[in-house]
């Protein structure tokens, strides 16, 4: 196949001015390795909360090979 395993795009989730996140876009490719690093309050929990669909984002979107979801 020739498509990522995880596609992100423009996804957003902000709590506060300045928590959360805002406009992330990545593709991971099957063999990559993905480090989320920040500090305390920087977003990496509710961005993978979002990505796993624990969480609803505000906007933008994400996909697997099998599960899209849009906001």
């Amino acid at each position: 196949m020739n498509q990522p395993l995880l596609s992100v795009n423009n996804l957003t989730h902000l709590y506060a001015p300045g928590k959360g996140f805002s406009d992330v876009s990545f593709d991971l490719w099957p063999g990559e390795v993905l480090g989320i690093v920040g500090e305390s309050g920087s977003g990496k929990t509710t961005l993978l909360k979002s990505i796993s669909a624990r969480l609803t984002p505000q906007q933008g979107e994400f996909a697997t090979r099998t599960v899209r979801c849009t906001r």
